[in-house]
This record gives structure tokens, C-alpha cells and sequence, in this order.
């Protein structure tokens, strides 16, 4: 038990919680869109990987594991809503958390977001203050979430 609250005292500064190394993949159909986002998040020393299409973002996913996904609504053949289902019900997949980036505004669209299984939704277009905000908060909590199972795993 000592050993657990000496590891939550070591975890007392947000800096202790680097995420600056996370893996993101980016799902968008527009390229412009994921190059922004990219450059973007580049320059906070995240590793990019981007995808046009929600087929290519579930095999890289599978594969890459990344820390967090960037998924765009509407695409051809398959929507964000299905790709982030098929995310969550793989159970390989369903740790990743996934942040809905779209121009769909509407409260209906948002709820679906959630109700698919979106850890998060931001509006096109958007502020980079925000989203780099909002995947900061989202990387650290992935983060302490992983240190209590870690932490559970050992009582």
C-alpha cells in the first residue's frame, strides 16, 4: 500500500504526466485538413500519422495503436460515426480515445459522437488553442487511467 501512494505522490505535477511523445492518427477524407492538423500538432512533439478513410484508420489503428484518434464525420463509403463503433467494439481498439473534429454542429450530431463511443467532439472550424487543449486533457487522462489500472493490478 506505501508503494501506491508513493507513486501517486510522484504524480502530483503536471509535468509528471509527459504525453509529449503521444502517437495520434488523423482521419479525414481532406488532405488540407489533415496538414493543418499536422503541422499543428507537430510542432507540441506529438507523433503524426494521418489516414484518408475510416478503413485505412481501423487497420492502422489495429496495427499502430495509437494514443489518441482524430476522426472527421463525413467521409466516403464509411462515416466517423461507424468507424469509432467499430473502434469500440474491437477490443483491441476500444482503449483508444477518440476525438470527433467536424463541421457537423447540430446537437443531434454530437450526441451521436457520444453515444458511438466519442471521448470528445470539436466543431470545424476550430480554435488551435482548443484543440491542443483538448487533446492535452485527453493524453493525460489516457495516461493516469493507465497508472491506476497499474496501480489496481497490484493490490
Amino acid at each position: 500500500m506505501s508503494d501506491n501512494i508513493n507513486t501517486i505522490k510522484t504524480i502530483t505535477k503536471e509535468s509528471d504526466i509527459d504525453v509529449s511523445n503521444a502517437n495520434i492518427l488523423i482521419v479525414d477524407d481532406t488532405p488540407a485538413n489533415i496538414d493543418i492538423l499536422w503541422k499543428m500538432l507537430e510542432t507540441e512533439g506529438y507523433n503524426i500519422s494521418g489516414v484518408p478513410n475510416g478503413q485505412l484508420a481501423l487497420e492502422l489503428a489495429n496495427k499502430a495503436q495509437p494514443c489518441l484518434i482524430l476522426l472527421d464525420v463525413m467521409m466516403p463509403d464509411m462515416d466517423g460515426y461507424e468507424v469509432c463503433q467499430q473502434l469500440k467494439a474491437n477490443p483491441n481498439t476500444a482503449h483508444i480515445p477518440v476525438v470527433f473534429i467536424t463541421a457537423k454542429s447540430e446537437p443531434g450530431d454530437i450526441v451521436q459522437a457520444f453515444t458511438v463511443g466519442g471521448d470528445d467532439y470539436i466543431t470545424k472550424p476550430f480554435y488551435q488553442g482548443e484543440v491542443k487543449s483538448r487533446i492535452l486533457i485527453r493524453l493525460r487522462l489516457r495516461k493516469l487511467l493507465s497508472i491506476n489500472r497499474r496501480l489496481m493490478a497490484r493490490q
